[in-house]
């Protein structure tokens, strides 16, 4: 029997776990990933087949049966076990199905009481997270826990956290009439080509007559405003306080037919002036327009943060290029922790290898991913690349090339499954149009095989 297993679930459930694998393997020595994309970033440190993987109690069973199943695929793993509150046939099934090794039902438990001001540890028990402190620090005899030396130990923090960020208020979230879907644009590294998809987003959605407003939270950095050729874009650091609708309003600009644009700021140092407001700002938009499409910045700075907990839906945008995928599940696990929805995240490939394949099924055990629907942009190519750098980003979308026709059928997808998806022509034909085999953001389409 394994002797070394690394474990996956939510902190609260780590005793429980404990206890499952106890109950399978005695002598186990049992240690924990910080999430799903840890669990398989350290099984690629590990020799194959001499350490075993335990999924369970993360209060979502379908992402249990995905991570699981996710690791079984990998084949790394000696023995892959699936711990569940409720093991019904049809979860063994799949599990069998899967590759699982086997699952292990335990009953659910009643929370221990704990005295008012006593340690949250002393009800739930402490457990070891260091692969490290197990090899060499325990001895066998049973599954064993050890205290925890740091909350954050092993875990590479993004710039901002749930613990910094507070849940919305009701008013914040519903500080003017419901309106248009707000889409929200991020990633977890540069480079992806995440400001392009959302300019070409909302040309894309204007063009079926949506009135579009675009949002450049790239405080800092933001170049939004080069992709339609405007040079002086407007400043949402004066919109500091708690602004009025009349002061939100006039910071728009004209940027397209049906599109405009507020933001990014004049001086990188005023952003933090900005982050406050992002909630009210994008409220307000989307009670006077269609559609809401906001780009971010790299990072999950406390203005993406703000942006990705009122949005409808997270597009989570990233490349074919090495570590994407792992910047992809920081990102996606940092977005489920500040309380965005798993059902709300979609996951936006764009194939920069040429010669690579696409595959939906990679990322799907990711934190927050296990469900999304996958979509891939095009590549344009080269005349696509000079369109954007002359800041006619119209004109490309214009041309209903590979680039613009996958953008419209993303949008219409996702408008299609929010409700919002105009009663027109132009619109009905990109929900129906599935784009071929592509290659790139800015490449030709490849003829399916």
């Amino acid at each position: 029997m394994t002797e070394l297993w690394i474990g996956c679930c939510s902190r609260g459930s780590r005793r429980d776990l404990a206890r499952a694998l106890d109950s399978v393997s005695p002598l186990a020595t049992l240690v924990f990933a910080a999430d799903a994309a840890d669990l398989r970033r350290r099984f690629e440190d590990e020799e194959p087949n001499t350490v075993g993987a335990v999924v369970g109690l993360t209060e979502d069973g379908i992402s249990d049966v995905n991570v699981a199943a996710a690791v079984a695929h990998d084949g790394r793993a000696s023995e892959v076990l699936l711990v569940t509150r409720e093991a019904s046939g049809s979860l063994r099934s799949r599990a069998r199905q899967a590759g699982i090794t086997r699952v292990v039902e335990i009953p659910r438990r009643v929370e221990p009481v704990r005295e008012e001001g006593a340690p949250i540890s002393q009800a739930r028990g402490r457990v070891e997270s260091d692969v490290t402190s197990a090899r060499t620090g325990l001895g066998g005899g049973e599954a064993r826990t050890a205290e925890v030396a740091s909350p954050s130990a092993g875990i590479a923090r993004p710039d901002v956290t749930s613990e910094r960020l507070t849940p919305l208020s009701s008013s914040e979230e519903a500080v003017f009439p419901g309106g248009g879907p707000i889409l929200c644009l991020s990633s977890g590294r540069g480079g992806v080509g995440k400001t392009t998809i959302a300019a070409c987003c909302a040309v894309a959605a204007a063009s079926w007559g949506m009135q579009v407003a675009l949002v450049d939270l790239d405080l800092s950095c933001g170049d939004l405003c080069s992709r339609f050729g405007i040079g002086s874009p407007s400043d949402l650091a004066r919109l500091g306080g708690e602004p009025t609708a009349e002061q939100m309003g006039r910071l728009g600009i004209r940027c397209a037919e049906g599109v405009s644009l507020w933001g990014p700021c004049d001086r990188p140092e005023m952003a933090e002036r900005v982050a406050p407001v992002v909630p009210t700002l994008l409220n307000y938009l989307s009670s006077r327009h269609d559609l809401v499409v906001v780009d971010t910045s790299t990072t999950f700075c406390e203005a993406t943060a703000r942006a990705a907990q009122v949005a409808d839906r997270v597009l989570l945008v990233h490349d074919g290029a090495r570590g994407s995928l792992a910047s992809l599940g920081r990102a996606s696990a940092l977005a489920v922790r500040l309380g965005v929805a798993r059902t709300r995240m979609v996951r936006v490939q764009n194939m920069a290898d040429p010669r690579a394949r696409f595959e939906p099924a990679l990322g799907r055990a990711e934190a927050g991913l296990e469900g999304a629907r996958a979509f891939m942009v095009a590549d344009g190519g080269e005349a696509g690349e000079e369109l954007l750098d002359a800041g006619e980003v119209e004109d490309l979308m214009g041309e209903r090339g590979d680039l613009a026709e996958s953008v419209s059928y993303l949008v219409a997808q996702i408008l299609s499954e929010l409700g919002s998806l105009p009663d027109c022509e132009d619109a009905r034909r990109a929900l129906e149009a599935r784009p071929g085999r592509r290659r790139g953001l800015f490449g030709r389409r490849r003829e399916a095989e």
